[in-house]
């Protein structure tokens, strides 16, 4: 299980997060939600090993991250930054830069590396996609070949950092509904995500921070219940019942 405690961490001696304490369980998707610059992508940084806490740990079953050798940190955790360069290499090609952590020197490919990543893209529903360039594909097609990566890269923890930004709404439910289905291979998924619409609907649990520090953890039905979302927002937040489930929006104050 990956967790911190009492974690601070920032920038230029600055701290952004203070003493998190907070747990991300396997099988379950954990949607980190809050107010720009309240530390969501630090703590997620913090929690892939990029970015060294100030004080306080981050464990994985009980290891600190931080001290863990790049490879290994690599072979547990799986972690989709928010923005990344588009390269001019196919998508089978890019995919198999999640194996890349299980290659010794000199580092080449194996047949069972392609046969992860080609297991990876079918996984998807994007086999169709191997052999196109990735600067040519659509954003969403694009997130699910990130989302790919991260799934041939077969670690037991996959951290996406906002993957439904400038997706129009299909995809957006679609990359979430991945999640789910990562979740459900028995892997903690932890996602920065904007809209606490499709937070609230579609996450097994919520972090939301406010001003670097826990506000509220616990189910969506918990956080909504909890009141806090309407002063860290500034919206007040409904919930009605649908055919399809619990739909949350929210109205201005």
């Amino acid at each position: 299980m990956l967790e911190t405690k009492k974690l601070c961490a920032g920038y230029g001696g600055t701290d952004v997060l203070h003493g998190v304490t907070a747990c991300f369980r396997p099988g379950r998707v954990t949607g980190i939600i809050g107010p720009n610059g309240c530390g969501k992508s630090t703590l997620l940084k913090t929690l892939a090993g990029l970015h060294k806490p100030t004080s306080g740990q981050v464990l994985l079953d009980g290891v600190s991250v931080p001290d863990l050798p790049p490879h290994l940190s690599a072979q547990k955790i799986a972690y989709l930054p928010q923005s990344r360069n588009v390269p001019e290499i196919t998508a089978l090609r890019m995919v198999l830069h999640g194996r890349f952590a299980y290659l010794s020197y000199p580092r080449r490919y194996r047949p069972q590396d392609y046969e992860a990543a080609r297991r990876a893209l079918r996984w998807i529903g994007a086999e169709d996609l191997a052999d196109k360039n990735v600067s040519s594909l659509s954003g969403g097609q694009r997130q699910k070949v990130y989302i790919a990566m991260a799934l041939a890269q077969d670690t037991d923890t996959v951290l996406m950092d906002e993957p439904t930004t400038y997706l129009d709404i299909r995809n957006q439910m679609e990359v979430m509904e991945l999640a789910g289905k990562l979740a459900g291979l028995g892997k903690a998924v932890v996602m920065v995500v904007h809209d606490l619409g499709a937070v609230l609907r579609n996450a097994d649990d919520v972090l939301l921070l406010q001003e670097g520090r826990v506000a509220a953890m616990g189910t969506p039905e918990e956080i909504y219940a909890g009141g806090k979302l309407e002063s860290a927002f500034g919206v007040a937040v409904h919930v009605m019942e649908t055919p399809d489930g619990k739909q949350y929006y929210c109205t201005p104050l």
